[in-house]
């Protein structure tokens, strides 16, 4: 009798040590409160498993979108009021409408209180949080494009772009547009409804999916090249970063930077709201992952020969590198004041920033979904998702089979975001954090006012800005100074003939030649 008993709590163990999901891939309700989390929402993709999978999925944090939410919570209870809220009529409420609610409740709870005798009781308060627009775009391996909101789940928009024969890459997007390859023809869709803007064929082969700045697209060549398109005039021949190696990831846009690495231990980092290059660095052995930024100005890359290299993100010197005598080809994550790190062995290592200092290490670590301040939320060797302690690296809980077959490396919230190849997208928060966390976000460019020409006696209309003419950096020879033009001249007319040379000094000026 005490072996069976022995034996069957021997066989419980795995359940009672971990929360389990469902066979449909689902992680339940009650398995994501075992460990901490409420799941959100999820969804499934329009795909057509028989004849492809999902392909890739990422994540657009909006810096310019954005909507405020007033909360209260008194005795347990939570109560929301949104900008986005409607009215009778279907229309959104608004700021001062949704402030005003949220008013009349805590007058309407503080009521209450004094009714029933309870004037000490503390006075409930009224918190504002600033919610951006988060979206995410995936692609199908059939050329099918599908745009989500990351707070409810809802589609907002699917496109077919291509050829379904043809390879497609993963999708990147900024406020206003979306780029997606199709074989080797980028795309170019508008973020409001998914209509196709502009397409053109690349001079190379992608190797990878476009990234997108405020004003251009950068896009991988398999050749190491990466092709550099201006958004706003897509007729414009296309700028050619000359690289060495090939480049077969994804490039990472910064506010201010566009960084991408070779298989060579190159990686180039550039300007992203023009042409232009900073500076290459070179490791010993290939980065075949995506670098992180870290506001204000570092960038982090890894490599196989083991390093984690930090770097000054204008200048490109090497503030420290790190070595872990392992390979790593997992992009580091760089969260609050630490830097994370994951080898092939399996092993995570928790490094300062600044000092490069190794605060912890953690085993059986695959690979990175999300994190705050008190937790990481990782997939483990097994596949399993894993909680682990920021401080510590110790495991915190973890829940069985809640894998994620299509990564998606989160950097920039809280949100955990578990993607499947046939289309299931599910996103899970903290229970007591119900609005996104913001770590990282891309700030838009500061534009400068554009000069303009001034008004001439008798001239008629508006002033009108005045033409400037900038170098072209991806030209076959060196960019040549040019003098600015005079003002109301054509700076695009053909060059005026030389004029004579005016007269020596003291001659007499009105002398016959």
């Amino acid at each position: 009798m005490l072996r069976k008993s022995l034996l069957f709590v021997l066989l419980a163990w795995p359940a009672l040590a971990s929360a389990q999901v469902s066979s449909s891939g689902l992680v339940s309700p009650d398995a994501a409160r075992q460990v901490g989390l409420e799941r959100m929402w999820f969804t499934q993709l329009g795909l057509d498993r028989g004849r492809g999978r999902l392909s890739g999925i990422s994540m657009h944090v909006s810096p310019i979108q954005s909507h405020t939410v007033f909360q209260i919570t008194h005795a347990g209870k939570r109560y929301v009021f949104s900008q986005r809220d409607r009215d009778a009529f279907g229309q959104e409420i608004g700021v001062d409408a949704a402030k005003e609610k949220a008013d009349k409740k805590a007058e309407e709870i503080q009521k209450q209180l004094l009714e029933a005798g309870k004037a000490d009781a503390e006075k409930p308060t009224i918190e504002s949080y600033i919610v951006p627009k988060i979206t995410l775009y995936a692609s199908s391996e059939r050329g099918m494009v599908h745009a989500l909101d990351g707070e409810t789940g809802r589609t907002l928009w699917t496109t077919q772009i291509g050829n379904p024969l043809y390879p497609t890459s993963t999708p990147s997007g900024n406020d206003k547009h979306v780029g997606v390859c199709n074989g080797s023809t980028l795309y170019v869709l508008l973020v409001e409804d998914g209509s196709v803007v502009w397409t053109r064929p690349a001079v190379g082969a992608p190797g990878a999916g476009p990234a997108l700045s405020e004003e251009y697209i950068f896009l991988p060549m398999v050749t190491g090249q990466v092709e550099s398109y201006l958004i706003d005039d897509p007729k414009r021949p296309a700028g050619v970063y000359k690289s060495f190696g090939r480049t077969m990831v994804q490039p990472v846009v910064s506010s201010n930077s566009v960084a991408w690495p070779t298989d060579s231990g190159n990686l180039y980092v550039g300007l992203a709201h023009g042409p232009g290059l900073r500076f290459r660095m070179q490791a010993t052995d290939a980065i075949n992952s995506p670098p992180a930024f870290l506001e204000p100005d570092k960038i982090f890359a890894t490599s196989l020969d083991g390093y984690i290299y930090c770097l000054n993100e204008r200048k490109g010197n090497i503030l420290w590198r790190f070595t872990t005598g392992e390979p790593i080809a997992h992009s580091p994550i760089a969260l609050d004041q630490t830097v994370y790190a994951i080898s092939r062995r399996g092993n995570m290592y928790a490094l300062d920033v600044n000092t490069a200092g190794e605060r912890w290490t953690a085993t059986g670590i695959r690979s990175y979904l999300a994190g705050n301040s008190k937790r990481l939320y990782c997939i483990d060797v097994r596949g399993d998702l894993v909680v682990l302690d920021t401080a510590s690296g110790s495991r915190v809980g973890s829940i069985a089979g809640g894998g994620s077959e299509v990564p998606l490396l989160n950097s920039q919230t809280d949100r955990i975001v578990l993607v499947s190849s046939t289309g299931l997208v599910q996103c899970l928060r903290e229970i007591d954090l119900p609005f996104p966390v913001v770590h990282y976000q891309i700030e838009p460019q500061k534009k400068a006012a554009k000069p303009t020409l001034p008004k001439l006696d008798g001239q008629k209309g508006q002033e009108k800005p005045a033409p400037v003419i900038d170098a072209d950096p991806f030209g076959s020879g060196p960019a040549k100074p040019s003098a600015s033009p005079a003002s109301g001249a054509d700076p695009f007319a053909a060059p005026a003939a030389p004029k004579p040379a005016g007269p020596a000094p003291g001659a007499d000026p009105f002398a016959s030649p």
